[in-house]
Order: C-alpha cells, then sequence, then structure tokens
C-alpha cells in the first residue's frame, strides 16, 4: 500500500468524506478498494516526489505518513492526509487552542494575548486558526514569548486572511508553524474552516473558547474537541454580551470547564496525560 499516495488522495482529491474513510477501512483491513477508472486515474497521477518539490520551491515542506515527525499528528485522524507547512510541525508537549471570535471585545482581545503569553510561558505551546480576531491576538500573544502554531483554511499560496502573512512570516521566524491540510493553490472556502478547526482539536489536550457567538466555527471546534476525548474550557461573560453565548452555553451544558485565567488552564492540564495526542 502506497500510504502516502493514499493521503495526497484523500486530501486533493474532491471524494466525499464518507468514502474516504470506507476506503481507509478497506485498506486497513488489508483489502486495495476497486477504484473506477477516473478515481484511479487520480491516484496514480499523485507524484508524492514531484509535490514535496513543488513545496520547497515555495520555501515549505510537505509532510507526508511516510516521515516519522508528521506520524503522531497524522495518528488521530480518521484517514491518513498530507499536510503542507511552513516552519516546524506542533511539537510533542502539552498544548492547547485557543479560538474565539473574529470581533472579539477589546478585553477578549487583550485576554487572548496575555493568556496565550503566560500558557507559552509556562511551557504549553499555543495552537489557533489564523483568524482575525481571537485567533491573531492569541499567535501575537504567544509570540512575545516564544514559539506558536496556526493551522489555515486554505493553500500555502493564498494565506487568510492576507493581512496576516506577515503574523505568519514572525511565527515561522520564532520556531513555530503554520501548517494546512490543503494543497497550495487552494483557495480560502467555508467547507475548509470545519477541517482546520478538526486539526486544531485534535493536535491538542483541549480547546480554550474565549468569546463566541452560540453559532460560530469557534463552537465547531469545541464539539469536535468533545467528539475526540479533549478537554474544553470556556471564558464565562456577562449574559448580555452575545459574544459570551457560546461559552456561556457550553458551561450550562456542562460541557466544558469554566476557566477564569490562564492559571485555570495550567491547573487543570497537570491532571490530563502528556500522550492524550501523542505515542
Amino acid at each position: 500500500m502506497d500510504l502516502d499516495r493514499w493521503a495526497l488522495a484523500f486530501t486533493i482529491l474532491s471524494w466525499p468524506e464518507g468514502r474516504k474513510a470506507q476506503l481507509w477501512a478497506s485498506l486497513q483491513a488489508g483489502v486495495r478498494p476497486k477504484l473506477d477508472a477516473e478515481s484511479e486515474a487520480d491516484l496514480n497521477g499523485l507524484d508524492p516526489a514531484r509535490l514535496r518539490q513543488q513545496a520547497e520551491a515555495r520555501g515549505a515542506r510537505l509532510w507526508l505518513p511516510s516521515d516519522i515527525d508528521a506520524a503522531p499528528l497524522l495518528s488521530e485522524l480518521p484517514y491518513p492526509v498530507a499536510l503542507w507547512a511552513r516552519g516546524s510541525l506542533p511539537p510533542s508537549m502539552l498544548a492547547v487552542a485557543l479560538v474565539g471570535s473574529r470581533e472579539p471585545s477589546p478585553l477578549g482581545r487583550a485576554r487572548a494575548r496575555s493568556w496565550a503569553g503566560e500558557l507559552t510561558k509556562a511551557g504549553v505551546a499555543v495552537l489557533s486558526g489564523l483568524a482575525r480576531g481571537i485567533d491573531g491576538a492569541a499567535h501575537l500573544g504567544a509570540l512575545e514569548v516564544g514559539p506558536t502554531w496556526g493551522v489555515m483554511g486554505s493553500g500555502l499560496d493564498h494565506p487568510y486572511p492576507p493581512e496576516h502573512l506577515m503574523l505568519m512570516d514572525r511565527m515561522v521566524a520564532a520556531g513555530g508553524g503554520v501548517i494546512t491540510p490543503f494543497p497550495p493553490d487552494a483557495k480560502p472556502q467555508k467547507w475548509h474552516f470545519p477541517r482546520r478547526n478538526w486539526l486544531l482539536a485534535a493536535w491538542t489536550q483541549g480547546v480554550v473558547v474565549l468569546e463566541a457567538k452560540l453559532k460560530s466555527g469557534s463552537l465547531v471546534t469545541a464539539r469536535l474537541a468533545l467528539d475526540l476525548g479533549r478537554e474544553l474550557w470556556a471564558c464565562p461573560g456577562a449574559p448580555e454580551n452575545p459574544l459570551s453565548e457560546g461559552p456561556n452555553s457550553l458551561l450550562r451544558e456542562g460541557a466544558a470547564r469554566i476557566c477564569r485565567s490562564s492559571a485555570d488552564i495550567l491547573e487543570d492540564l497537570q491532571s490530563l496525560p502528556l500522550g492524550i495526542n501523542r505515542p
């Protein structure tokens, strides 16, 4: 089984998610699934060596299942994927994802920035989604102390949002990384972001929701964290504040731990096994 080629197929080709899972289940059982002629041609047309060269030409690297350093990250996923990265992959250490509104309050933005710096200083890797608002503030706060890692919802040729390109450059220069599960020419699409959120949840011990409306991508990330057995924290807020609807709802349901400061997260992490998402 050419696992690298299959990972590229699951990443690049527009096969339905259910089909990818079925194909991967067959491959794991030692049975090579029968593909129609078009799908077989698409699979055979994927050249890992050529795609690696294309990534290197962009100052990036293509990570595949045959790369030992990528194996811990890919093992958590329902089927293997390819990853394009500038800089480094998230390290094998305690990690949390800080997520929240793209239009946060000034207090929420400041909180994301300070908590990210405090967590990084304490030795916890901070990941986020490179979006406007809470995500960007979290990356900036972490950079005040050390590296941080971002997961994109687009390809490397289309940094999104474009105004964060300088931020991405700083992250790479600081020893962190900018990672995407989409090929370089992929433009940002609405359906890309749930996959981005899925990786954020899979690669961390837990997700922190700082500010979010009830219907937001941050709540999608929170649900994915619960589905994957990760920890979930929510920062409470005033019930009159729409940006507190998401965190307050998670707390009301008993789905999330309350966090009033980064110290609460650090205290809770002490009781979690480091290996929750690492071998």
